[in-house]
């Protein structure tokens, strides 16, 4: 299954970490997905203040429903959930 983007939400794009070996790889392509870019013209997730190794640590190995992780990158929503789930979304403004 590729990146979804929910026509009915806009910009939305919805994906499952689990299908990446690394969390940051799966934000980084649901960002581009969103923003129709090339992972390669986003800025690194560390540029932005967000550790790459700690995403994996918080959301890689264990699927707590309790954990939520939300910031702004490339000018979209990016939240990540304790089932594996990431979702992009237009910041609200």
């Amino acid at each position: 299954m590729d990146d979804q983007r929910n026509q009915d939400a806009g910009s939305v794009v919805t994906i499952s970490a689990d299908r990446y070996e690394e969390v940051a790889v799966a934000i980084t392509s649901a960002v581009a997905t969103a923003s129709e870019l090339s992972p390669l013209e986003l800025p690194p997730l560390g540029d932005i203040g967000v550790d790459p190794e700690a995403l994996d640590a918080l959301f890689e190995s264990s699927h707590d429903p309790s954990r939520r992780l939300t910031f702004t990158y490339a000018g979209l929503l990016v939240s990540l959930f304790g089932d594996g789930t990431i979702t992009v979304s237009p910041t609200e403004e």
